[in-house]
């Protein structure tokens, strides 16, 4: 299967910031979610590194200055999930297709990274699952409601549970609270 534009701009966008480079030097760097799985509506790339130090608040101190060091980093967002991970966000971040968002996701735990769900999704993923997962995240991201998680919402019901269309996403998710 050929890469979408999208994701070419993506990889282009983590090669310009050498952020697996950067991120290799704290842990295992994977890139998850829609720039993996080629199934990018929002402009969005998310990075989860599984890191070896206890410390997380050390390591994400760390590699949040060397992300300001980037002449195109200008603002690096901090969100602090104690038990789970830490969130470093770089809010906009001008590519050719328009500013994107860029989430790292830093834990020391493993089952806290998106790894066994992209992994699984890549070997189940069907053509079909590919155009009804576009055509449900395509829905919610023109009512700007691509968020919080709502992909992996998608993936999960389209793939597992065969789920086709909006209207059987949205009763999947009454269903499924």
């Amino acid at each position: 299967m050929r890469k979408s534009q999208l994701k070419r701009e993506a990889e282009g966008i983590i090669e310009e910031l050498n952020l697996l480079g950067l991120l290799t030097a704290y842990g295992d760097p994977r890139v998850v979610g829609s720039v993996a799985l080629d199934l990018i509506v929002k402009l969005d790339i998310d990075i989860h590194v599984l890191v070896r130090n206890e410390d997380l608040l050390e390591v994400t101190n760390d590699i949040y200055r060397k992300l300001l060091n980037h002449d195109s980093v200008h603002e690096v967002r901090i969100s602090d999930y104690r038990d789970q991970g830490v969130k470093l966000g770089i809010d906009s971040y001008l590519g050719v297709s328009g500013n994107w968002s860029i989430d790292i996701w830093v834990t020391n735990k493993v089952e806290e990274t998106g790894f066994e769900m992209i992994e699984r999704l890549r070997g189940e993923m069907s053509m079909e699952h590919r155009k009804n997962i576009m055509a449900i995240k395509s829905y919610y991201h023109e009512g700007r409601l691509l968020k919080d998680g709502i992909s992996s919402l998608i993936y999960s019901a389209v793939v597992e549970k065969g789920v086709q269309n909006v209207n059987e996403f949205m009763k999947n998710l009454d269903e499924n609270g």
